[in-house]
């Protein structure tokens, strides 16, 4: 990731489209999103996760009990890691 940082994203908008892109080799979820107060929140990582799944990505759980589910957490909860570098992810960003 060092060498190649646009192949790593972060939050729920750069991880559901990188999905969108058929991106994401490695979808890190921390358990408290499915369980959020929000159906609608909850539809939305189930979604991902499915989607991910349906193109062969491995998906990754991770307790919110544990440390590493604590970080990523605070990482806002959803990270991947990508099949190929998706830059205009953070185009995106700078556009808003």
């Amino acid at each position: 990731m060092n060498e190649d940082p646009d192949r790593a994203v972060y939050g729920p908008d750069h991880c559901i489209g990188a999905a969108e892109k058929d991106a994401i080799d490695v979808l890190m979820v921390t358990d408290s999103l499915f369980r959020s107060q929000s159906l609608t929140e909850r539809k939305k990582y189930v979604a991902l996760v499915e989607k991910v799944r349906e193109t062969n990505g491995d998906v990754k759980i991770f307790s919110s009990l544990h440390v590493s589910g604590e970080r990523l957490r605070l990482l806002t909860g959803v990270a991947a890691i990508l099949r190929f570098p998706c830059p205009e992810l953070d185009e995106d960003d700078e556009d808003d």
